[in-house]
């Protein structure tokens, strides 16, 4: 069971959606995420309108005593049509890019947990953040000025590109939290496997592998330094080389991962974005047995009228983005 509760700026209740016609979460740890709802209209939206910027959360009930929070943010998009109600709303780690520091920040070796508590300290006094900070113990040391107006997103979205363990997610418990770790989330237990020897008794009904050159560079230069993938270089005898100005020195992981897709029993609800699960592959190559912890990155929740559910999952070694060649995709299905 579906609670759609809309909420003004004092947290008072102004609406409640019972019947819709669609709604989709979708959620990605240190990018945030967003929800789209198509509900019929009704009556009482002609005597109370709902406005941008009110509050919005979606709750899932599998039983009367579990409780799945599938989102919780603010609307960003409300649009009135003749029979149709269409909201589309952010989260609260999709807020943090309008909250900006109003002075220039510089850091010189400063631990990532040191830039985040006392970013997080500072705007939460200039006026009360919707959340709070829970887990922030990343040692990784930064060299980096903050211009004046510089987001908190873009100073998080700077801190995972130095580190690229770093996940940064906000969970809908009771309280909303933020969290910036590179131990976020918990191992789940089992496995997710593939065997083509056995593929009636695994849980991942395929898999696809895909080595391409696409958002790849073997040479990374910025304002402070450079980075060169030496064995990439030395073994293909090139160099694909990219320059960002203002974007940490990282090189990502030339290492392609295979794509997956698990069976539809694959319960969806057990888990939040950033938690980790096993996986093992046994391909039917003996130079791609692959057995290792995956990161959980991404969760898209899809309902309709009828109730009927979809989960499309992806999972990766470390955070990457939806472009890049290392992400895993898991293609979760579940009817209800």
């Amino acid at each position: 069971m579906l609670t759609i509760q809309i909420k003004n700026w004092q947290n008072k209740v102004v609406a409640v959606i019972n019947d819709i016609f669609s709604l989709t979460v979708d959620d990605e740890i240190n990018k945030g995420g967003k929800l789209k709802l198509r509900f019929p209209t009704e009556e009482r939206l002609q005597k109370k309108p709902l406005k941008k910027g009110y509050r919005i959360s979606v709750a899932y009930g599998r039983k009367i005593w579990e409780i799945i929070r599938l989102f919780e943010g603010y609307i960003t998009d409300v649009t009135l049509k003749t029979t149709t109600v269409e909201i589309e709303a952010d989260n609260w780690l999709s807020y943090l890019q309008y909250r900006i520091i109003r002075g220039v920040k510089n850091y010189i070796n400063t631990p990532i947990k040191d830039v985040v508590s006392g970013i997080f300290s500072e705007l939460n006094n200039n006026f009360p953040l919707p959340m709070v900070l829970g887990l922030n113990d990343c040692t990784t040391t930064i060299d980096k000025e903050f211009d004046t107006g510089t987001s908190f997103y873009d100073i998080l979205k700077y801190c995972w590109e130095a580190e690229p363990k770093l996940v940064v997610r906000v969970l809908n418990w009771d309280t909303n939290t933020l969290e910036v770790s590179k131990d976020a989330g918990k191992v789940l237990s089992g496995v997710w496997e593939f065997d083509v020897n056995f593929t009636q008794g695994t849980n991942i009904v395929d898999r696809t592998r895909k080595d391409t050159m696409d958002e790849y560079y073997s040479y990374i230069k910025n304002d402070t330094g450079e980075i060169s993938d030496t064995e990439f270089i030395q073994e293909t005898n090139l160099l694909f080389e990219k320059y960002w100005e203002e974007a940490a020195l990282s090189i990502p992981s030339g290492l392609p991962l295979p794509s997956i897709q698990v069976s539809r029993d694959t319960d969806w609800w057990d888990f939040n974005i950033g938690d980790r699960k096993n996986v093992r592959l046994n391909t039917g190559y003996e130079w791609l047995e692959l057995q290792y912890l995956g990161l959980i990155q991404n969760r898209k929740v899809t309902i309709n009228a009828n109730g009927g559910i979809k989960a499309d999952i992806k999972i990766t070694e470390n955070y990457k983005a939806d472009t890049n060649i290392l992400d895993l995709i898991l293609q979760n299905l579940r009817k209800k």
